[in-house]
């Protein structure tokens, strides 16, 4: 029986899958092609799988990201399919704030920006970069970041151009949230 990989189950939580399909559709509304995409907080690479098997960007490169080394074997595990096509996926153990961007990619996803404590990764990124950002307002012990409405979200991050902006609302029998998103240009 292989090796098992243990992770956090959240990561399939309806509220994590449903954010990162709606991400998906409004590239896909958004984008005839990108090719090479750098995803930001990436964790585990649902995000890069999703767009993969969606198969409508035609994607040739996505590198995914996350402080969290545990990630990375998760992530290229989950995405071997690509991984093993010359890189067409791979996961890097790295701290965003400090990614030397150089051009390399054509959009830049961070679905995770509340986890950030600073905006230093977003600063980092040129002029004329397509940006693709998820936000929440959801209290949480690992959100650092706070927004409190989809104008607060654009506030914190001015893009040039924005193609699209919206929320969605997730309610629970418990408690419900707000996730805001923002695609654009920088």
């Amino acid at each position: 029986m292989g090796n098992l990989i243990t992770l956090d189950k959240d990561c399939f939580s309806s509220g994590q899958v449903s954010s990162k399909i709606w991400l998906c559709e409004e590239l896909e509304n958004n984008f005839l092609s990108i090719d090479k995409i750098a995803i930001y907080g990436g964790w585990y690479g649902l995000t890069a799988f999703l767009i993969r098997s969606r198969n409508k960007l035609g994607v040739k490169k996505i590198y995914s990201y996350d402080i969290d080394p545990s990630c990375e074997t998760i992530a290229d595990t989950l995405n071997e399919n690509w991984v093993c096509q010359e890189w067409a996926f791979k996961a890097f153990t790295q701290d965003c704030n400090k990614l030397d961007f150089d051009n390399e990619f054509d959009l830049v996803i961070n679905t995770s920006t509340e986890h950030f404590d600073n905006l230093n990764w977003f600063n980092n990124i040129p002029k004329g970069i397509g940006i693709a950002l998820q936000g929440a307002d959801m209290p949480h012990d690992d959100h650092v970041y706070k927004f409190n409405s989809l104008d607060n979200f654009k506030e914190t991050f001015k893009l040039t151009d924005i193609l699209y902006s919206g929320e969605m609302e997730f309610d629970y029998p418990d408690w419900s949230f707000k996730r805001f998103m923002l695609i654009g240009f920088k």
